[in-house]
């Protein structure tokens, strides 16, 4: 008996990418001599991976300080030169204070790295955000125009779920500092967060006008492109963030759903090939690589895919139904445990499959 099999594939919230979805039948392709397997390649533009993000936001602290140190250097060239001496100074004209160490180009302050600003990236460093922000406050109330301060607290914002506030000190941080590519692309990831794509693309140009190979902002505009439907074009987003980064595992995945929702289902299960290689635990780049070999009637690949999709999230209940219906494409008899187990872990329209199927 024909029939289509349906499988909405509920794409996770915690990924960068364009979901590669199925559930309003927009493409369809045959994979058997009476079934079909409808999948819907509409995109849906999501927000980061929380897991990932952690991640980059750790390592972004860990290089913070150093940024303000290459900050410093390149603020110091382009200004006067001046002669110092690089040890302590023991000269008999200058007099010591009892008490307070004696000012010299080794420990005098650094107008570039006020010590509260130092303070503060450590806590961050530590999971301390409060205490951090705490210290970038100060920071801020001794120099109410310092941009890294308000960087940084935007920074510890997000991370806290406070994204108001962080956009209140993201534009002071972009006031202060109106050249700074970083700021305008977390702008624009905020806007983004909350929907307003438009605005969100305005800083992700922005930041592309002063780092064309910003490969973050890249990535996001792609995004962008896709939901709006321009696949090809977000692609060419994707290739240049990749050309960039050859190890940006995101950019991959992304580009491998674009290339899904053009009905290049080789091309994008290479693509997701790649992600896999540089992220094995992404769980929907197996889910999709197995859309996709299901679309290319290679139903052993897909199950392959469906199972380590699941031996990586053991109830996703779309991989127990896509895999189900891999199984009744490949003519075996387990998809009706595979439905069984999705219905169990709430994919109702595996209820549908079971009485279809497995009367």
């Amino acid at each position: 008996m024909a029939k289509n099999f349906i499988n909405t594939i509920a794409v996770s919230i915690l990924t960068v990418s364009i979901g590669f979805t199925s559930c309003k039948g927009t493409n369809t392709a045959a994979v058997g001599t009476a079934d079909s397997l409808t999948l819907d390649s509409s995109t849906a533009a999501i927000v980061p991976d929380t897991n990932n993000m952690v991640k980059e936001e750790t390592q972004s602290w860990d290089n913070a300080a150093k940024a303000l140190t290459e900050e410093k250097k390149s603020q110091q060239a382009s200004g006067p030169k001046k002669s110092v001496t690089l040890s302590p100074d023991t000269s008999s004209k200058s007099k010591a204070v009892p008490g307070k160490p004696k000012m010299t180009p080794l420990n005098m302050p650094n107008p570039y790295r006020p010590q509260e600003l130092l303070d503060g990236l450590e806590k961050a460093q530590k999971g301390d955000l409060q205490g951090a922000i705490g210290d970038f406050d100060l920071c801020i109330k001794k120099n109410y125009k310092n941009y890294n301060a308000y960087f940084y607290k935007a920074k510890a914002l997000i991370e806290l779920n406070k994204p108001q506030e962080a956009f209140t000190n993201i534009e002071l941080a972009i006031q202060n500092n109106q050249g700074n590519p970083v700021f305008f692309y977390y702008r624009g990831k905020l806007y983004f967060d909350a929907g307003n794509t438009e605005k969100a693309n305005e800083d992700f140009e922005k930041a592309l006008t002063f780092n064309p190979r910003f490969v973050d902002a890249l990535n996001y505009r792609g995004v962008i492109k896709a939901g709006k439907g321009k696949h090809a074009e977000a692609i060419a987003d994707y290739d240049l963030a990749i050309e960039s980064n050859p190890d940006y595992a995101i950019a991959y995945y992304n580009k491998g759903t674009s290339q899904a929702a053009m009905q290049s289902y080789s091309e994008a299960a290479a693509s997701f090939t790649k992600s896999i290689e540089l992220d094995p635990k992404r769980v929907m780049a197996f889910m999709n690589r197995g859309n996709c070999q299901v679309m290319l009637k290679d139903y052993k690949s897909a199950i392959d895919d469906y199972t380590k999709a699941i031996s990586l999230e053991p109830k996703n209940s779309d991989a127990y139904f896509n895999r189900g219906a891999a199984y009744q494409y490949s003519g075996s008899k387990n998809s009706c445990n595979d439905w069984q187990k999705a219905l169990t872990l709430g994919n109702k329209k595996a209820a549908e499959m079971l009485k279809e199927h497995c009367k």
